[in-house]
């Protein structure tokens, strides 16, 4: 579990530069690796200042849901909202069809498709699952479903491989509106790749290897990946990311069009499952 007193001394000693302004307004949640707490950083321009929120329910993985402004946790057998000031989790009664499953110890890869209004959960040993809220308007409303498993396209250089998705994001995650399009970026921890990910279909297609300062690194299948998006076609993304040989995740601003990572802090923590994104209120 965090501890906040833990988290701000830790902060307060490290070498690595804070994020500069352009990074203020808005708001990032890091689940804790047990799934029992989230790290809330009221602005992502001063991470060090996060807060530690016990939450009354387990969950697996978070997402930010633009249209209603509502954080979503997906659980073993529940799809849940969560109230980032005070952890209190609300189960959404969700009917998960019978294959509609992600395997126990999997990391879970969770995010909104804004133009749908729809959740994909990754899992990362390839199940590919859809939460439908109960909101949706058909017969799949307030269900989760089961597509086709990931795998990589004919020719792309990790074609046969198996894939290690650990985050997912959407781009055009708009505050209280639909995005009239959207692309899904995910990360390969196996691949150490970004790469894009063609929704029920499942086909995996290589962007670029994750590098920092030029270099490849390893990436480990800890923390999580979110875009924001002021409006259509503005879209940053953030991810929590640990580096193979470091003891702590760092969050970094992620460029979309090549994998190259920049570290904007280093989060002081080992124990990040799942990270999500939103607008300041």
């Amino acid at each position: 579990m965090f501890r906040l007193t833990a988290i701000t001394s830790t902060i307060t000693l490290l070498a690595t530069p804070v994020p500069a302004d352009g990074h203020a307004g808005k708001i990032g949640y890091a689940l804790s690796g047990d799934g029992t707490s989230l790290m809330v950083m009221d602005s992502l321009a001063a991470p060090g200042d996060a807060r530690s929120v016990t939450l009354s329910t387990p969950v697996r993985s978070i997402a930010w849901r633009p249209v209603t402004r509502e954080l979503v946790g997906f659980a073993d057998g529940m799809i849940v909202t969560i109230n980032p000031m005070t952890g209190q989790t609300m189960d959404q009664s969700a009917i998960f069809m019978d294959d509609a499953m992600i395997a126990e110890g999997s990391v879970v890869a969770f995010d909104f498709n804004n133009k749908i209004d729809a959740v994909r959960a990754v899992g990362s040993t390839g199940e590919n699952l859809v939460y439908f809220p109960s909101d949706f308007g058909d017969e799949r409303a307030n269900s989760v479903r089961r597509f086709s498993n990931l795998f990589y396209a004919e020719g792309d250089m990790s074609e046969g491989a198996e894939p290690l998705i650990f985050a997912n994001a959407y781009t055009n995650a708009i505050s209280g509106a639909k995005a009239d399009s959207t692309f899904q970026y995910a990360l390969d921890a196996r691949a150490n790749a970004l790469v894009s990910l063609a929704n029920n279909a499942g086909t995996l297609a290589t962007i670029g290897l994750i590098t920092i300062d030029g270099k490849p690194v390893d990436i480990l299948p800890v923390g999580g990946f979110d875009i924001v998006s002021a409006k259509e076609g503005v879209n940053e993304a953030y991810a929590v990311l640990r580096i193979d040989g470091q003891d702590t995740t760092g969050l970094y601003a992620i460029d979309v069009t090549s994998g190259a990572a920049t570290l904007l802090a280093d989060l002081g923590t080992s124990d990040i499952s799942s990270f999500a994104v939103s607008m300041g209120m």
